[in-house]
């Protein structure tokens, strides 16, 4: 299983890096990148979703579904508490740094919760488990994006707009899981010519993905990220020590190894591109969220094959 993921992550870290290339040669400039940025997120990803769910109704798909949420739920609730630990709002922020007073601390704690388990997750799990894992993934992406929209603007804002907070969570990821669903709950099979279309739709997550990153990247100082301990710092957390809680609480569940391996890799992503979006929106410090992104990101190819590793070492998989 190591040698697989690290096969997927490197062929997606090839896309990337034509990504990067293709912003070096202005062939996609920051507007492009950004239109490319919602096709694949109004478009592709809930399609890749929706297609998940066109299959036979099997009552352990549905159990295992259900499970997906609860985890998706327990993951969270672990990771801003290790982050509210690891990364305090005042005094010293762990052992890297000097400042008496975090002033970054609510982009770190951000960057540290939420990955990019969107982008990086859906094709890696689509490419390792095909739709069945991109199924149980939903019930994750479920979680995440009702905790980034609650819990992530609270956090930013520190206080709550409920308004604004039901208006976001009608993004187009969700209402594919809710589309998705509703069909696989009443069976409602489409053709198998519009199944390939949008299947056809959704191959072009992988590389959209990854040439989206890629541009990110290729906007972004390298420079000004490597000589920033603090940024390891967040990595760490973000890339090994939320993966390895996981991991010590995953092996004691009598469930599903692709559930568990859905799960963990999707929390073992590197720091989701929302982070910065998040950073720019409420007037934090959104060049460091990139750095973080960016550093997190190139990381991530060592990382998570690692992370599956001691998986498997444990039992996981």
């Amino acid at each position: 299983m190591t040698g697989i993921v690290f096969q997927k992550i490197t062929v997606m870290f090839l896309i990337l890096a034509v990504g990067i290339l293709c912003c070096r040669w202005k062939l996609i400039d920051e507007e492009g990148n950004r239109k490319l940025s919602n096709l694949l997120l109004l478009l592709v990803n809930p399609v890749v979703i929706f297609v998940s769910y066109q299959m036979e109704y099997d009552s352990r798909l549905i159990r295992n579904l259900i499970l997906a949420f609860l985890l998706g739920l327990l993951c969270f609730a672990l990771q801003i508490a290790v982050c509210s630990l690891l990364i305090p709002a005042g005094g010293k922020s762990g052992l890297l740094t000097r400042k008496k007073e975090n002033k970054n601390y609510q982009i770190e704690r951000l960057c540290a919760v939420y990955s990019n388990c969107g982008f990086i997750g859906i094709p890696l799990i689509n490419s390792l488990f095909g739709s069945e894992g991109v199924f149980y993934l939903t019930g994750y992406l479920t979680i995440f994006y009702l905790f980034l929209w609650t819990h992530g603007v609270i956090l930013m804002t520190g206080k709550a707009d409920r308004r604004t907070t039901i208006k976001n969570l009608c993004s187009p990821a969700i209402i594919g899981v809710l589309l998705g669903l509703f069909c696989f709950a009443f069976q409602i099979l489409l053709p198998d010519t519009v199944v390939e279309a949008l299947s056809s739709i959704g191959s072009m997550n992988t590389p959209l993905a990854m040439l989206v990153a890629g541009a990110a990247l290729g906007q972004t100082s390298l420079r000004s990220c490597v000589g920033n301990v603090r940024i390891y710092y967040i990595s760490m957390i973000r890339l090994l020590i939320i993966p390895f809680c996981l991991i010590l609480l995953f092996q004691f569940l009598p469930f599903s190894p692709v559930l568990l391996l859905t799960t963990l890799i999707a929390a073992s992503c590197p720091v989701g591109a929302c982070c910065t979006m998040f950073a720019l929106t409420y007037g934090k410090d959104g060049a460091y969220a990139s750095q973080i992104f960016t550093v997190t990101t190139l990381l991530c190819i060592i990382t998570i094959p690692f992370v599956v590793a001691a998986a498997g070492i444990v039992g996981i998989g």
